[in-house]
């Protein structure tokens, strides 16, 4: 507060004090000063009502996305006996460069499902067992 003008130098050059913006998901704390310039006083409400406007349509617009975003997931595409490729990025000891390494691996067969994401699959030429996350 300024000894003067008995209020900070924000809220004499903005009328108001300068929000962060967390305030603009909380809201901000009242403040205990007595606003004697009409245009201050006015300018403080359009404010206030202008964040409370924004505050609302961001909660709206979270629980649009929400919903739109839950209507599109699915569980995991995969059945047992399904054929799939195994993403594996390990290079060779004599290989610096991965450039043309063969990144996927396979086919592979899904032997069974331990958990909804983890999954042992068999490679078909080798009959090799690995159990791998489906991500």
């Amino acid at each position: 507060m300024h000894s003067t003008t008995g209020v900070s130098p924000n809220f004499a050059m903005f009328g108001r004090e300068v929000l962060m913006p967390a305030y603009l998901i909380a809201k901000p704390p009242d403040e205990p000063v007595d606003i004697l310039v009409p245009f201050a006083e006015t300018f403080q409400s359009n404010l206030r009502s202008a964040h409370e406007r924004v505050r609302q349509a961001t909660q709206s617009a979270a629980k649009f996305q929400k919903t739109y975003f839950d209507k599109l997931v699915r569980g995991p595409p995969f059945a047992v006996h399904q054929l799939v490729w195994l993403f594996w990025p390990r290079l060779t000891v004599r290989q610096k460069h991965g450039k043309l390494q063969r990144l996927w691996t396979g086919p592979w067969k899904i032997v069974s499902f331990r958990l909804p994401v983890v999954v042992v699959i068999q490679n078909c030429k080798t009959n090799k067992k690995q159990t791998v996350h489906i991500d």
